[in-house]
């Protein structure tokens, strides 16, 4: 595969096209981390500025769309197991990206087709993607907010629709938190969720990480670099320690086999080719690693 290759099975067809009205602003003269993620997963929602940041990711960590990949594959898999292991059939993501094959209501779906997704994001452009493209009015929705609110989140009536809070819900917090400026801030929105759910919840949480230096003195280079990289051009993007991460899930049981490198976490054989079975190569699993907790 070239560096900006994924798999066929990871790939956006890119064949739907949406059209709101009015349309949502878009800045072209900054990244946007959801528009960077389109282009990793081969979409269409991407411009020059993101394809630019897309590279110069990739010179300072060579194979950077292996962390994209290894994220979502993550994601899948968690997922997966909420949904047929532990028969957890309610979803909330937070800081959902734009629509791919593999979002979260096709892997629920897989062991219940009756199992309901919403999908929340303070993203205008993500959110009227979602809203044209997923919602079917009965089993996925989108709602508009982030992780900085988290009772907005659960009372918007929307998602009131949708998930019934006396029940046990899958919250599913990927990729988002590494873009949280005040890591105290965001531990409070956990927290304040976590409170908010019923016994039985469970969280999906995944996190930039930043290796110990003096054990992995290559890896926290880089992950100091693109640290640099992110912020400066987006404004946000944090590759934080796995003490600090650990934190996030105060509050929570760990669930095994616990808190580690995202690649390592339930992998599945990679044939045959199904969501979740990508295999990150070695050269960046210490930059990205998850866990999952429940109440």
């Amino acid at each position: 595969m070239s560096r900006f290759t994924s798999p066929d099975f990871l790939r956006q067809a890119g064949g739907k096209h949406v059209r709101a009205k009015p349309p949502p602003p878009v800045n072209l003269a900054r990244a946007s981390i959801t528009r960077l993620h389109s282009f990793h997963l081969k979409g269409k929602d991407h411009f020059a500025v993101d394809r630019e940041l897309a590279t110069q990711a990739e010179r300072t960590a060579p194979g950077f769309v292996d962390i994209v990949l290894g994220e979502r594959a993550f994601l899948q898999r968690a997922v997966r197991h909420l949904a047929a292991n532990l028969g957890i059939h309610q979803f909330l993501q937070v800081g959902a990206g734009m629509p791919a094959p593999g979002d979260p209501h096709e892997i629920a779906h897989e062991s219940n087709p009756e199992a309901r997704v919403v999908y929340a994001s303070d993203d205008p452009v993500v959110l009227t993607h979602h809203l044209a493209l997923i919602r079917d009015g009965r089993t996925t929705t989108a709602v508009p907010g982030g992780l900085d609110d988290a009772s907005g989140l659960l009372h918007n009536p929307e998602s009131h629709r949708f998930l019934d809070l006396d029940q046990p819900v899958g919250l599913l917090l990927t990729g988002v938190v590494s873009h949280t400026t005040d890591a105290t801030a965001a531990a409070r929105s956990i927290a304040a969720l976590r409170d908010s759910l019923a016994p039985g919840s469970h969280m999906v949480l995944s996190h930039y990480c930043r290796p110990d230096p003096a054990r992995y003195p290559k890896d926290a280079l880089r992950a100091e670099q693109l640290q640099h990289l992110f912020t400066d051009r987006l404004g946000h993007g944090y590759w934080r320690t796995e003490k600090e991460i650990s934190a996030f899930f105060e509050g929570w049981e760990s669930v095994p086999p616990g808190l580690l490198q995202a690649q390592k976490w339930r992998t599945l054989p990679v044939a045959p080719p199904v969501f979740g079975s990508y295999q990150m190569p070695h050269r960046n699993r210490q930059l990205i690693i998850g866990g999952m907790g429940r109440i």
